[in-house]
């Protein structure tokens, strides 16, 4: 009889410890939502790429430069693939004075998203007369990744 109630006692604090573990379980899991919902926050959105690259053509018309986007493509790897993303690879060409350079490299930091300048290549190509200053103008490449959502 003594061993029968030890035996329903264990019981009930296992079935009490399972009921614990769900609860957390579901905390846990609604957490993870929230947090993958900020996550995806910092990528482009699926079937965003068009979007995406208008904005980057508004912060070169914004920063006062020229560009010329040569390349964008999409590559996935082991870490993308986990969370069901892509890297989206930007190639691009600038011209312009030193000071608007800098300030879309800036932006291009800057961006709510996670954008990651993979290299840059400035040369100093001419100088301008502006106002009757000497203004040097530049040439630059542009390589820089971004993460993106697949499309679906």
């Amino acid at each position: 009889m003594i061993k029968e109630s030890i035996n329903d006692e264990s019981a009930i604090k296992l079935e009490l410890q399972k009921q614990d573990a769900r609860i957390l379980m579901k905390s846990d899991l609604s957490q993870s939502d929230m947090y993958q919902k900020e996550l995806t926050d910092y990528f482009v959105p699926s079937g965003g790429t068009v979007d995406f690259i208008k904005t980057i053509e508004k912060i070169v018309s914004n920063s006062n430069i020229k560009s010329d986007i040569k390349t964008v493509t999409s590559e996935s790897n082991d870490k993308t693939n986990v969370v069901g993303a892509e890297l989206l690879k930007i190639n691009m060409d600038v011209i312009g004075e030193w000071k608007n350079i800098q300030f879309f490299i800036n932006l291009l930091e800057n961006y709510p998203l996670k954008i990651e300048i993979k290299s840059v290549s400035l040369n100093k190509f001419s100088d301008s007369m502006i106002k009757g200053k000497s203004v040097p103008q530049w040439a630059g490449n542009f390589e820089f990744t971004v993460l993106k959502l697949k499309d679906k």
